[in-house]
């Protein structure tokens, strides 16, 4: 069937241009969210009081023109979460880092959030060796397969992760300690004691023990180079405990 927008080849902005369409016209849920280009990707992000929902579509151009795809990146983004702890990240550690939450991950699609994450990461593959600037059936199939993963996968994630509720009962509640970075990535202990604060989760009291000792272990064997996580840390149950 013919698809209503013209197929474009041999240019890089062209191409990417019809993937973008071709997706948000069969996809009403991603209709209002944001959409940027990168060298390596475009991407389609929310903006939400709650939550920023993030979608990436990983792409490699060679110096020909050609355009193969490079894979895919999916997160949500928990703003509560995110906004307090990379405030005080810039504050007490990085203070010349970019934080911005619209790029920044409490959940990722990956394997342990996402128990068929394998089968849908190897069903692109059978795009890798194919130019997409000039090869318009597969350029197609390849935005088809988009909006089929979108709607069956990318898209539950989404509803399913971005209620912080639902990462607490789910996750706090029954993930093992050793396995929580695999779940909150990037300072996961800390994610964890915000998500149990605002969801007045009763181990809230007990595991700030827990990490209280951790931090003074780590300070004890190297101020150093500990000493700035404890000031975060302090300032974040400060925070947390007059603020929610």
């Amino acid at each position: 069937m013919e698809n209503r927008y013209q197929y474009a080849r041999y240019n890089e902005e062209s191409t990417l241009e019809y993937i973008r369409k071709f997706i948000l016209e069969h996809n009403e849920f991603l209709r209002d969210y944001m959409y940027e280009n990168s060298p390596e990707s475009l991407y389609f992000y929310q903006e939400d009081a709650k939550s920023n929902n993030f979608l990436s579509i990983g792409y490699v151009v060679k110096h020909t023109g050609a355009i193969y795809r490079g894979g895919f990146n999916c997160y949500t983004s928990i703003r509560i979460v995110e906004d307090l702890l990379n405030t005080l990240i810039a504050k007490h550690i990085n203070p010349i880092g970019d934080f911005s939450t619209k790029f920044s991950t409490t959940i990722d699609f990956d394997k342990h959030t996402v128990s068929d994450f394998e089968i849908i990461w190897d069903s692109f593959k059978q795009f890798d060796n194919y130019d997409l600037s000039t090869n318009k059936e597969m350029l197609e199939k390849f935005c088809g397969h988009y909006v089929k993963m979108i709607r069956e996968y990318f898209i539950p994630f989404w509803e399913k992760y971005s209620d912080i509720q639902y990462i607490n009962d789910e996750i706090i509640n029954k993930v093992n300690e050793e396995d929580l970075n695999n779940y909150l990535p990037g300072m996961g202990n800390f994610k964890k004691l915000i998500i149990m604060k605002i969801c007045y989760n009763a181990n809230y009291n007990e595991y700030k023990k827990y990490l209280i000792n951790l931090v003074n272990n780590a300070v004890s064997l190297d101020k150093q180079k500990y000493d700035s996580y404890a000031n975060l840390f302090n300032e974040l149950i400060e925070k947390l405990e007059t603020q929610y």
